[in-house]
């Protein structure tokens, strides 16, 4: 039997959770806007990563600029949770990502290379005694870098 998942939508986009439905939020990011208002991103029309399949709690495909997800229904006595992120360099050039997840005290932070004519990959394996949330924040380092992410666990 499969987990349920929940999230709850700030944003409107185009998500897919493998699991229930799916949110991307709408993240504030130290680049203000010409109206003084965090800059967030807006959803892509792409596939920057592939569906995640029956493990997968979140799937964005494509996300343009900053970001992120939150969700429930981990299992917390189960297998590790993997946080893959692919990302692409806008029309600046290369760029790269700034990944944070799991909140609380200790959350997991990676930083992704994202080249202009390809797709970087950057992942963390983490320990469900690590997290205190299925939340991740993604910080890109320029509004038109690409972005996805897939959030899995496996059934124990």
């Amino acid at each position: 039997m499969r987990r349920a998942t929940f999230a709850w939508v700030a944003a409107a986009a185009a998500v897919v959770v493998a699991a229930g439905p799916a949110v991307v939020v709408a993240a504030g990011s130290a680049m203000a806007g010409q109206s003084g208002e965090p800059e967030h991103g807006t959803p892509g029309t792409g596939e920057i990563l592939p569906h995640p399949g029956p493990d997968g709690f979140i799937w964005i495909p494509d996300w343009i600029g900053n970001g992120g997800a939150v969700g429930a229904g981990l299992n917390m006595s189960g297998p590790p949770v993997t946080v893959t992120v692919g990302c692409q360099g806008g029309s600046g050039g290369p760029g790269e990502v700034h990944v944070s997840f799991g909140g609380g005290t200790t959350p997991v932070e990676f930083t992704v290379a994202c080249p202009a004519d390809a797709i970087g990959r950057g992942s963390a394996v983490v320990p469900v005694d690590r997290i205190s949330s299925l939340s991740v924040g993604v910080e890109t380092s320029a509004p038109d870098v690409h972005w996805g992410l897939t959030i899995t666990q496996p059934d124990a």
